[in-house]
């Protein structure tokens, strides 16, 4: 299975509350500069680690950035 960033805006659409955000969201821009909080991102980062079945620790989320960057990081622990 190959993770899209498609996949990865799925899982943060679920996961946090204001949905006008996520609507918005841009790939390639760092979540934290398009309105997600410090409190969103773990919730995102745990999300991820359920959904597609990875393990995702602390230092290895606060590299992760942008659905990019998820997309990568996904896609590299299940290949």
């Amino acid at each position: 299975m190959k993770v899209t960033a498609e996949n990865i805006l799925a899982v943060i659409k679920d996961t946090i509350e204001d949905q006008d955000i996520a609507a918005k969201l841009k790939v390639d821009t760092p979540l934290l500069q398009q309105g997600l909080d410090s409190i969103d991102m773990p919730a995102i980062a745990v999300a991820t680690e359920k959904k597609f079945g990875v393990n995702l620790s602390d230092a290895q989320a606060t590299k992760l950035k942008t659905v990019n960057d998820f997309v990568a990081f996904v896609n590299q622990k299940l290949s």
